[in-house]
């Protein structure tokens, strides 16, 4: 399982879905969580600075630094009730973005928890999302608002296509789902590709086995653009405690905005969820 759990919290929801999901798992593998905390203020130009009133800007790194130190107070108070190791990381990085203050400690990691959220914010936290994702090399679990810890033990599904991102998933997963009490292999088939399916992909029910997984394989077809949305159903109507999928996005030039259906599974799915890239 997973040993270096990383939280990155940023916003100060302390504590928060993630943090709690990240300690839940913790306790059940020995494993050791580390709250990252930190503040973004984006710097402006260098040479805007001389145009700045004095002190300005070590005011605003006092009020950075008192900011995270606030934020790790907070998170310390939360986890010494937590029966895990842990241990709080300040980030200095005031002048990165979200994801730049990230990316380092979840390199040094085996899992990131981040937690989804509704309203103004969800769009800040699904380009950090992405850019964890595609920056880190590692498997992010994401936790929605409402969802319960993902359970250790339980329902999973793992959403399969014949790609690089969800052989990645499934090889991060292995070590989770040896643990689950039952397994399906769920492929989605878009209606004009179905007729081009590969059935090599079924072998991956043999690969799984070999593994000491044992899985059940299931089909379904979508329209054009609804993969996302069947999976998260199949998530659902099975009562899943862990969904695992490959993580897509489209081109840097898009700002590395997350593809569709991973789009949907991370905003509209309740189901906690691996994904890998």
């Amino acid at each position: 399982m997973f040993k270096d759990i990383l939280v990155p919290l940023l916003t100060g929801d302390i504590p928060c879905p993630a943090l709690r999901a990240a300690c839940a798992l913790a306790s059940t593998c020995d494993g050791h969580v580390t709250a990252l905390v930190g503040v973004s203020q984006i710097a402006p130009v260098a040479q805007a600075w001389k145009h700045y009133p004095p002190g300005s800007y070590q005011n605003m790194r006092e009020c950075a630094t008192a900011t995270v130190q606030a934020m790790a107070d907070a998170a310390r108070r939360w986890m010494v009730c937590e029966q895990v190791h842990f241990e709080i990381s300040q980030s200095q990085e005031f002048w990165c973005t979200p994801g730049e203050i990230c990316i380092g400690p979840a390199r040094r990691s085996d899992l990131i928890v981040l937690g989804t959220v509704d309203g103004d914010e969800r769009e800040a936290r699904q380009r950090l999302l992405s850019e964890i994702l595609l920056g880190s090399g590692r498997p992010v679990l994401v936790i929605p608002p409402s969802a319960p810890p993902a359970a250790s033990t339980g329902k999973a599904v793992i959403a399969w296509k014949s790609s690089r991102e969800s052989a990645r998933a499934l090889h991060d997963a292995l070590p989770w789902l040896r643990r689950m009490r039952s397994v399906d292999l769920l492929m989605v088939d878009e209606e004009r590709e179905a007729s081009n399916r590969s059935c090599l992909d079924a072998l991956v029910i043999g690969h799984l086995e070999n593994n000491g997984i044992q899985a059940r394989l299931v089909r379904r077809l979508a329209s054009a653009g609804q993969v996302g949305a069947v999976v998260a159903a199949h998530a659902v109507e099975v009562h899943a405690d862990l969904l695992v999928a490959g993580g897509y996005s489209r081109s840097r030039l898009l700002e590395q905005v997350l593809g569709g259906a991973t789009r949907y599974l991370t905003e509209c799915t309740p189901v906690p969820t691996l994904l890998s890239h």
